[in-house]
């Protein structure tokens, strides 16, 4: 755990570009709370669910929301066309010799099902609880349009910006999170920075503000086994064939052990590197009870795998989930039939210096094995993403654990995180800088679930700590520090 204590000048005349004001962007953002909040409600109003083809022409109107906003704020802007949908880029070049920021977000959004289980429709935003309660509200618009609040505030509040400002925001990032890292390479003197910044995370706890220094990667993964051409009766030909349920049944409980936790895939470990006692050390120093949290999930009790405790199970180790399965009759009343196909979508979170490439090669080899001349199987990719992990004492990340506490007055954690953001590490590879995971969220803010929501003081403390970064990249960190 990485606790950082530092009086932020108010104001700072940077070697290049203007003068930055931190206090008058703060007080600016204060000023605005309510547009801010009120911009962020209409942005969560459009339903842009990356995944279903029928709402792709609200994919494109989030990414436009976005366009108007960068381009009123003196952001040049291009449309990048992937294979889904599309990117944008945005850049405000203040002097060419100054350090660049470059800030990811990605305006798409998960589908919302199961809906019946949403309190308020999932399109239509409101404010309970000092939250906003919506699809998106965390994940990920409100994070980063609290970076475009913070930005915005520097701009027209706090004397303008004293470093270079680009952003690179995604539209495919919960349906296809390899469709920009396939456009980006073409793009790399566009993409040029000293350090990019992604708020896509979250903090343990709303007292501990924090910085994610490591992330897992993730390989995501489609079956499908056949058996006879079309369902058969049951009575006729039970007993008599290999059923595809059954099959699937016999593949998924060889492929993890349900005692240990740990993955039974041949050569899944061979490239995990061993933790160091002071990472478990600092991982052990975060906020966490296995009781606290089995409760507020509402479960009696977690998991975790031989030999590590729950978070580092979750956060360090690489783990197998079957995310989800259908097959047979699952019809309203009972028909009796053997089911001509099973499919299954299975995830493989992945840990530094694990490949995702490789590993879905050996899930395959692994999964035909089992099968072998009971069933056909097909399979399909549904993305991949390489782990990630920054030093704690860089620099830009030293940074950004200023820009955190000037933002939410309170001392910031450097911490892990078990989720997969696929933007990272080709990011990385391609502008050659450091990667600041700068997130604002919370762990009960319902990602990826019903009722998702996003506490308006995360909100606002976010857009302060993103004005804050900014500050400290100009004063503190200059052009050319990663190098």
């Amino acid at each position: 755990m990485v606790r950082s204590r530092v009086k932020n000048e108010p104001c700072v005349e940077s070697s290049r570009g203007a003068t930055m004001n931190l206090n008058a962007a703060f007080d600016y953002i204060r000023k605005n709370e309510k547009r801010y909040v009120d911009e962020l409600i209409q942005f969560l109003r459009i339903p842009s669910i990356s995944a279903h083809k029928d709402h792709d022409k609200d994919v494109a109107a989030a990414l436009e929301f976005d366009k108007k906003k960068l381009e009123s704020l003196g952001f040049k802007t291009e449309v990048w066309p992937t294979r889904a949908h599309a990117g944008l880029f945005a850049e405000r070049i203040v002097d060419p010799a100054a350090p660049t920021v470059l800030i990811y977000g990605h305006v798409d959004v998960q589908p919302v099902d199961p809906i019946e289980l949403w309190e308020n429709p999932p399109f239509e935003p409101r404010i309970k609880d000092g939250a906003i309660w919506a699809r998106g509200a965390d994940d990920n618009k409100g994070q980063h349009y609290a970076q475009i609040a913070g930005v915005e505030s520097v701009i027209q509040g706090g004397g303008g910006l004293p470093v270079n400002v680009k952003f690179i925001i995604e539209s495919d990032e919960e349906f296809d999170g390899e469709a920009m890292a396939e456009v980006a390479p073409k793009h790399k003197d566009k993409l040029r920075c000293d350090v990019f910044v992604v708020s896509d995370s979250s903090f343990p706890d709303v007292d501990h503000p924090a910085i994610t220094v490591s992330i897992r990667g993730i390989q995501a993964v489609e079956i499908t086994i056949r058996g006879p051409a079309v369902d058969k009766h049951s009575g006729e030909w039970g007993g008599m064939l290999y059923e595809p349920i059954d099959v699937l049944r016999w593949v998924l409980q060889d492929l993890k052990d349900f005692k240990t936790g740990r993955v039974l895939v041949p050569g899944f470990y061979d490239d995990v590197q061993e933790v160091s006692a002071e990472d478990r050390k600092a991982i052990g120093a975060r906020p966490w009870n296995d009781a606290a949290q089995a409760r507020s999930i509402g479960v009696k009790r977690l998991f975790h795998e031989e030999g590590f405790s729950t978070l580092e199970s979750g956060t360090i180790r690489p783990t197998l989930q079957v995310n989800g399965v259908v097959g047979g009759y699952t019809g309203e009343g009972f028909k009796t039939v053997i089911g001509s196909w099973v499919r299954a979508k299975i995830s493989m979170r992945l840990v530094h210096n694990q490949d995702p490439g490789r590993i879905g090669q050996l899930f395959e080899r692994y999964v035909r094995e089992l099968v072998g001349d009971m069933g056909t199987v097909e399979f399909r990719s549904f993305g991949a993403g390489h782990p990630f992990r920054a030093e704690v004492s860089n620099p830009f990340v030293q940074a950004g654990l200023r820009a955190l506490e000037a933002g939410f007055e309170k001392p910031p954690i450097a911490i892990g995180q078990g989720g997969s953001i696929p933007i990272v590490a080709p990011l990385v590879q391609i502008t050659g800088a450091p990667c600041v995971l700068m997130g604002f969220g919370l762990p009960g803010d319902n990602l990826h679930a019903p009722n998702e929501h996003f506490p308006i003081g995360c909100f606002l403390g976010g857009a302060r700590s993103a004005a804050a970064y900014l500050n400290e990249v100009s004063s503190r960190v200059g052009a050319g520090a990663r190098r």
